[in-house]
């Protein structure tokens, strides 16, 4: 080589012709990506969800079940995880693998936001990701969609409390009858809370107007004993709040004293107002304050129902996301490719320049 040759010419011209000592090193290179990604460690594959719901026609109660809390609560659901899994494609993965939480932004009224995070861990940096994007699909579409998992389990526990409601309704309902047919009593004036009046006030209330009614028609009838048509006529209007004819005074009251009585008759035989609900006996009035209490109940759950399905086809939900991955950088496939070209580089160099150092007749 010319003496005045420089360092960098002399390098290039060193590498030209030992770089054939690169190709066993390249085998090394290659060997070396396969093996050493296991133990750099895993890749995790994280989303951040920001979801944002909110009810517009907002009625008592309708937005309890689409608040933030539910939405994390929704991946615990069975069929939450089982659409996961058929989405991953592997049926025996473990959905235990997902770390899951939840950071609340804002929960008020009508209003509910907060951060989903979700990651997951796996040799296999791809396949991580893969697991990661099949949790975030499944779950816009579950918390988005109408008939998604986050809106049907608000509808389906709120019809599940009222059902249930009613059926004890009925159970408790049915032994209180059991126990008043013997006795001849009729239970429904009993746990009629409408109003929250007492049912044995309420009858006596509607037996004292049937009984003034009926001494008014009497007192109507007396009066009107040896009188002209024509006055008795005016009495007999005067009493039944519309005309009667002179000559049909007697019979108009007459009809309508038949029918007071009648009613009065079947309003005493049904009613269990001569036996005031303090009369009763204990467990009556046990399963009457236990009916009575249910009923409220039951009608004050059918009411959350309805609430419920207004707030569900009123409320509108989005999310946006955002992706991260860290950990075991040798895993992917760039990694990979960066691990060989590194080994076979740095060998290949060391190799040629040893050899070229102990090579006889070096100068200097």
């Amino acid at each position: 080589m010319p003496t005045g040759t420089s360092g960098l010419d002399r390098d290039i011209a060193l590498l030209r012709r030992r770089a054939w000592l690169f190709l066993p090193f390249a085998a090394l290179g290659l060997l070396a990506a396969i093996f050493v990604s296991p133990l750099t460690g895993e890749s995790s594959a994280i989303a951040t969800l920001a979801l944002d719901t909110t009810v517009h026609d907002l009625v008592n109660g309708g937005d309890r079940g689409l608040r933030i809390f539910e939405a994390q609560q929704m991946t615990g659901d069975p069929r939450f995880r089982e659409k996961v899994i058929q989405q991953i494609g592997e049926p025996d993965f473990n959905f235990g693998r997902f770390d899951i939480s939840l950071k609340t932004i804002s929960v008020a009224d009508g209003v509910s936001r907060g951060d989903l995070t979700i990651g997951i861990a796996d040799d296999d940096k791809a396949a991580a990701e893969r697991y990661r994007q099949a949790f975030v699909d499944v779950f816009i579409a579950e918390y988005t969609a109408d008939e998604g998992l986050y809106r049907t389990r608000f509808i389906d526990r709120r019809r599940q409390v009222a059902e249930e409601t009613s059926d004890e309704f009925n159970k408790i309902f049915a032994q209180l009858q059991a126990r008043a047919e013997p006795l001849g009593i009729n239970v429904l004036p009993y746990i009629d809370a409408r109003g929250f009046i007492s049912p044995s006030t309420e009858d006596y209330a509607e037996q004292s107007r049937i009984g003034r009614e009926l001494a008014e028609v009497d007192g109507a009838i007396a009066a009107i004993r040896g009188a002209s048509d024509g006055v008795a006529a005016a009495v007999a209007s005067g009493i039944l709040g519309q005309t009667v004819a002179p000559g049909d005074a007697n019979a108009a009251l007459a009809a309508r004293k038949a029918a007071l009585e009648s009613a009065l008759g079947a309003l005493v035989e049904e009613s269990p107002a001569s036996v005031a609900e303090s009369k009763l006996e204990p467990e009556m009035i046990r399963l009457v304050d236990e009916a009575r209490a249910l009923r409220i109940v039951k009608d004050d759950a059918y009411i959350r129902w309805a609430n419920a399905q207004i707030a569900v086809r009123s409320a509108e939900s989005y999310v946006s996301v955002a992706y991260a991955a860290s950990g075991n950088l040798a895993g992917s496939l760039m990694g990979r490719v960066a691990v060989a070209i590194a080994v076979t580089l740095v060998c290949g160099l060391v190799a040629i320049y040893t050899i070229e150092w102990l090579r006889p007749g070096r100068t200097s």
